[in-house]
């Protein structure tokens, strides 16, 4: 008996740079691996990806939206047309590998445990450097790319991971339908957190695969150092943390807040790590403006967040203490998350 390799579907939500999707969707129809089917969604450009995708790409199965529904629900839009078993997701500023998605569907295949699969993403303008190969977070809900900065690696084998990124990825349909797709409120960053952390509470595994190699040319359509990323983060990451961590945890997230500011601050002053160049693309009161209306944003919408802790925590799962068990096993330090430590 012949047995068929499963559908994947890949996703690529896009708006603009025309350029970057050109050549993210050239990597994807490289693949060794059949049979898949390519989603664009197009978050509401005002350049012509239509009709370069018609003239282009003409199988590429397209979603028009009517303006920018994010990271999070254009992914969604995307996953909800999807005919395979598994989801692969990649930013249109990267590049995947010919055997990134045959890597990876090996991966989860071999074990029925694990519901998302990470990739080894290579920084596009540093080759010889990762930008991620899966993600880790802090204890107050920021997460990072783990081992950022660092060679890249050589597996010889599947790497269990506390998360994976959203930038490039593999996720299993039937267990996405269970826990629930991106969360809109979002929209730009750190949903990927959110997501995984619920996969794990749901008691399933994130792992890296082998082989599952990815060029990302990093925030080349988000800006690296812009307020508005800083905004989506700083807002963010606090919702992960209402809606996913153990509530005893819940209660360090100020002492440790305050310890992060505190280390930015030093970071600053020293003019050494990520922030140097933040604070050198942007003046000092539109940084506080954005930090204030983060915070701002992020209580307005408190108790929609702490009624969706409530659905996940009533589901079956790992018990709080496993929870905290795993975080703290994966988490990072806070000079990592702010890109402090020495390489």
């Amino acid at each position: 008996m012949v047995q068929t390799r499963p559908l994947v579907s890949i996703i690529v939500v896009t708006m603009n740079k025309i350029d970057l999707l050109r050549n993210c969707l050239d990597s994807l129809y490289r693949q060794d691996y059949e049979p898949i089917e390519v989603v664009v969604v197009d978050n509401g450009s005002y350049e012509d990806v239509q009709g370069m995708l018609a003239k282009e790409f003409p199988e590429v199965r397209m979603i028009r939206l009517d303006r920018n529904h994010g990271f999070a629900g254009g992914n969604n839009r995307g996953i909800e047309i999807s005919q395979g078993k598994y989801i692969a997701l990649i930013n249109n500023d990267a590049l995947a590998e010919p055997q990134w998605i045959s890597s990876m569907v090996a991966t989860a295949e071999a074990n029925s445990s694990i519901a998302a699969v990470a990739s080894i993403i290579i920084d596009g303008n540093r080759p010889e450097v990762l930008d991620s190969c899966g993600v880790g977070i802090g204890l107050d809900g920021m997460s990072r790319q783990s081992m950022r900065g660092m060679p890249v690696p050589k597996l010889t084998q599947a790497k269990e991971v506390l998360l994976f990124s959203g930038c490039a990825c593999l996720l299993r349909l039937d267990v996405l339908k269970e826990v629930g797709l991106f969360d809109e409120d979002f929209f730009s960053y750190c949903e990927d957190t959110d997501l995984g952390l619920r996969l794990r509470k749901a008691g399933w595994k994130i792992v890296v695969a082998p082989g599952a190699y990815v060029k990302h040319f990093y925030s080349m359509t988000g800006g690296k150092f812009s307020l508005q990323k800083v905004y989506w983060v700083e807002r963010n990451h606090l919702w992960v943390a209402i809606k996913n961590f153990p509530w005893f945890l819940l209660a360090a997230i100020p002492i440790i807040t305050v310890l992060r500011y505190l280390a930015q601050g030093y970071s600053i002053l020293k003019r050494t790590g990520e922030l140097n160049q933040f604070t050198k693309n942007n003046n000092w009161p539109a940084i506080v403006s954005t930090y204030l209306k983060a915070y701002v944003d992020m209580f307005e919408k408190l108790p929609a967040m702490l009624v969706k802790r409530r659905i996940i925590h009533k589901k079956h799962g790992l018990s709080n203490l496993d929870m905290f068990n795993l975080i703290w096993k994966f988490h990072l330090p806070i000079v990592e998350i702010l890109g402090m430590r020495k390489r």
